[in-house]
């Protein structure tokens, strides 16, 4: 029979997943006491929580959340990179500590908004744009024909002005030699 702990453990890892934005299970075996601490601080700087469960427990709130398929990577030592707000920062961060804590640290897989990513997938997710950048990116495309247009009726502009500048030195010219002729 479970105990009242476990049963707890389970329900907040379901939460976890079901809330998460994205999160990324790594077997972290063979790292250090120290090196944990500094993978912990990796993550929390960057407001992301990096937890390490029981894979029982872990593989029965996966199915609870609605993400069977990732029973089969909950296997010895795992430790799960959850983010909230910026879904590729735990992919990201999870391939930073894969380069740093190599081998000892592997992710396995993972869930970016909703959708399953395996491991052979998770270095084409830590590529993908923050937020920021992407929203830049937009402001940019957005503004860029505007700042066309601008360029192009300034210069329009410009050249009405020269157009009636002309015209008028050309209507003075007409008017000061009626004056002279008459």
């Amino acid at each position: 029979m479970a105990t009242q702990a476990k049963k707890e453990e389970v329900s907040y890892l379901k939460d976890k997943f079901e809330q998460a934005g994205s999160f990324v299970l790594a077997d972290y075996h063979g790292l250090t006491a120290n090196q944990m601490v500094k993978l912990r601080e990796i993550f929390t700087k960057q407001g992301l929580e990096f937890r390490v469960v029981k894979d029982t427990l872990a593989r029965i709130a996966a199915k609870q959340a609605g993400f069977p398929e990732l029973m089969d990577m909950f296997t010895g030592p795992i430790g799960i990179a959850i983010g909230y707000d910026e879904p590729a920062l735990a992919f990201r961060l999870s391939e930073e500590c894969r380069k740093l804590y190599t081998p000892h640290y592997i992710p396995k897989g993972g869930v970016f908004e909703g959708v399953i990513v395996l491991e052979g997938e998770i270095k084409r997710y830590a590529s993908l744009l923050s937020r920021e950048e992407l929203l830049a990116k937009l402001a940019m495309v957005c503004a860029s024909p505007m700042r066309a247009l601008a360029v192009v009726l300034k210069e329009t502009i410009r050249e009405l002005a020269t157009v009636l500048n002309r015209v008028c030195k050309q209507l003075e010219e007409e008017q000061n030699k009626e004056e002279h002729d008459g």
